[in-house]
């Protein structure tokens, strides 16, 4: 990985650290509001309380700081592990499906965080993050269905699930696309660029 690469990846997770923490003191806020009313669900063999809220906020609080941190001494270094935009993308995911279970799981409101996270992803780190997301993205939300329906497995209005996964699949591969053909044009202006700068020294 190129320094300037290198850099630029660390801008973008530094970027997602930081939305990250406003979003954990978001939907913290409203799951403790929720708590507090009484209106969260318990779905299959997961209790929505406190120690669940405060678990969820506790792991999530923990793995954004040791993200920070990391992404601290990766800017000092200038250099930075390619697994770290697949772990934080991943962690992303589950922190998401961990919040769907006590909102409504596959009927909550906050599902459409996922799009959020796979087209951020993909629209920053293109076509590879943006297929291996969907499908990290996909386990987590069959653990979610599961999870809701389970032993049973009898899940209502099924061909609306098929559509969500779908759904998902169509997401996160035409924003994979569009970052492709974003970084082909950013290429080739920058290697026109390249041509004319050397065009302009020769005349000099």
């Amino acid at each position: 990985m190129t320094r300037e690469k290198a850099l630029w990846e660390i801008r973008n997770e530094k970027n997602k650290a930081s939305v990250r923490w406003v979003l954990i003191l978001t939907i913290g806020s409203y799951l403790s509001w929720l708590f507090y009313r009484g209106e969260g669900n318990a779905l299959g063999g997961i209790t929505f309380d406190a120690v669940y809220i405060f678990s969820l906020m506790g792991f999530a609080v923990a793995f954004n700081a040791g993200i920070t941190v990391l992404i601290h001494r990766a800017l000092k270094k200038e250099k930075i592990g390619r697994w770290v935009k697949y772990l934080t993308m991943g962690c992303d995911f589950l922190l998401v499906a961990l919040v769907l279970i006590p909102t409504g799981g596959s009927g909550s409101l906050l599902y459409p965080i996922n799009y959020i996270v796979i087209v951020s992803n993909a629209l920053r780190y293109g076509m590879s993050v943006a297929l291996a997301g969907t499908f990290i993205m996909n386990i987590f939300y069959l653990g979610v269905l599961a999870n809701q329906y389970w032993p049973d497995m009898h899940i209502p209005d099924f061909h609306q699930e098929v559509l969500k996964v779908a759904g998902f699949w169509l997401v996160g591969i035409y924003t994979g696309y569009l970052s492709r053909r974003y970084e082909i044009l950013r290429g080739e202006v920058e290697r026109y660029q390249k041509l004319l700068k050397d065009a302009l020294k020769k005349d000099v």
